[in-house]
């Protein structure tokens, strides 16, 4: 995978700026605030369409942008990469809205034609790794959920879909389930069983698919990850463990299990689980069980990573981690990721700058 060219048009600090990138990557030296790490954000962008340092859409468009033209504030990233696929351009466009606080309209665009987000990820995947990713092991699940998420959607884009409509029917069911707590509705009311029923449906075939779809994924990631550990920590031997909230048997979901199988045995625990919570749910108004309550943890020789890892084993265990989402990255696409490096190689002893950089040339990655 290569980045071959990359535009922006009033994003963060630049007006505009046209690069075009050697086949063997960038490296980019600078004064702090001098917009290296927005170069990257770009990027990272359209890959998977969202900011890898969390900002919002807003937070893209550089200050004063529209002024000169007397039109809404915008920005627009754009670039043609090479991959397995083929070449490809690939642009994103947001517009503000006249109070500049909220976003008017963004736009996907692929070889010239409008399309969706859904549509857009997958053709550019990358891997990232900054000094802040260290947070991964120590903070809070929502953001490993979030790396797992991004990293399955680069190479599914069927995960997004449903990902997405998985997201938007917890918010229904949440919602019910709230105004039954505020009414003090009884779980075995014909009608509220006939309403959360409904919700429930459709919940355990979005959430049984992203249940199965994350083992999958971790169970690879986490072979992946011992055999990095061998190179990195010698003797030393980090990993993964999906501390998945339903009650699944998530070994019966790897392995030679088929993942039509492993879904309808992930969806058969999760519906299995929201029968057996419902009169909690009901009390509490909010759904207890399902894949927007997982965790991913960090381990170091079997144990908690985060409770028993210096700070310097935790940096070497995200080390780990990202080299090993290159590994099944390639091995699932054949083709080697963009990596994306933000000041990490400072972050890091010469030995482990050295292996880093020796992984990107093992896949013939693009730096």
């Amino acid at each position: 995978m290569l980045l071959k060219f990359l535009k922006l048009t009033q994003f963060r600090c630049y007006a505009e700026v046209r690069i075009d990138v050697p086949d063997l990557g960038l490296r980019i030296v600078g004064d702090n605030a001098t917009g290296k790490t927005s170069l990257l954000e770009a990027v990272g962008l359209l890959a998977t369409t969202r900011s890898f340092r969390n900002a919002q859409d807003r937070d893209l468009v550089r200050w004063g942008s529209g002024e000169e033209y007397a039109v809404a504030p915008f920005t627009r990233v754009e670039a043609t990469i090479d991959g397995g696929e083929g070449q490809h351009h690939l642009g994103i466009a947001i517009e503000l809205a006249k109070d500049v606080e909220s976003v008017a309209s963004k736009r996907f665009e692929l070889d010239g034609r409008i399309t969706s987000a859904h549509r857009m990820v997958g053709h550019f995947t990358t891997v990232t790794f900054t000094p802040e990713d260290v947070q991964l092991v120590i903070g809070a699940p929502a953001d490993r959920r979030r790396s797992l998420d991004i990293l399955i959607s680069q190479i599914d884009r069927v995960y997004l879909q449903r990902l997405t409509r998985y997201s938007l029917v917890l918010r229904q069911r949440n919602s019910l389930l709230k105004s039954f707590a505020r009414d003090r509705v009884l779980p075995t009311a014909a009608p509220a069983v006939t309403q959360i029923s409904f919700w429930d449906e459709q919940l355990v075939a979005e959430g049984g698919y992203l249940v199965a779809l994350r083992a999958r994924m971790l169970d690879q990631l986490d072979r992946a990850m011992e055999q990095r550990s061998s190179e990195i920590a010698g003797e030393v031997s980090f990993g993964l463990r999906y501390a998945s909230r339903t009650s699944v048997h998530l070994p019966s979901l790897t392995g030679e299990t088929s993942e039509h199988d492993a879904v309808t045995r992930a969806s058969q625990a999760l519906h299995d689980d929201l029968e057996r919570h419902r009169a909690d749910e009901f009390r509490r108004g909010m759904t207890l069980t399902g894949p927007h309550r997982d965790d991913v943890e960090f381990e170091i020789e079997g144990r908690s990573l985060a409770r028993f890892g210096s700070r310097g084993q935790q940096r070497m265990g995200v080390l780990a981690l990202k080299l090993a989402e290159a590994d099944v990255v390639a091995i699932m696409t054949g083709d080697g990721p963009v990596f994306l490096l933000d000041d990490v190689l400072s972050e890091l002893d010469n030995s482990h700058r050295d292996l880093l950089l020796d992984a990107v040339r093992t896949h013939a990655s693009q730096l």
